[in-house]
């Protein structure tokens, strides 16, 4: 009976350890470019944030204002940041 219990929790665990590593994947999102000046590109997010990020980091290019964008968040900042299909 012990060596089902440690195979049930073994098993828990690894689902565990599954899900925590697809939620630091990235989470997808999208928003609306707000303003874009000679070095940032500021996006309103769909959760109504604002995010500022350099126009270095941006993988579209040719972004103006109002352009939907698709992006991922990755320690609280959008990360490849491309137009919206």
């Amino acid at each position: 009976m012990s060596i089902r219990i440690v195979s049930i929790c073994a098993v828990a665990l690894a689902g565990l350890l599954l899900a925590s590593t697809v939620s630091l994947a990235g989470e997808h999102t999208s928003g609306t470019i707000i303003a874009v000046a000679e070095d940032v590109v500021t996006i309103k997010g769909n959760d109504g944030k604002e995010y500022e990020i350099a126009v270095a980091d941006v993988v579209a290019e040719d972004l103006k204002t109002g352009d939907m964008v698709e992006y991922e968040i990755a320690e609280g900042a959008p990360v490849n940041v491309k137009k919206k299909k």
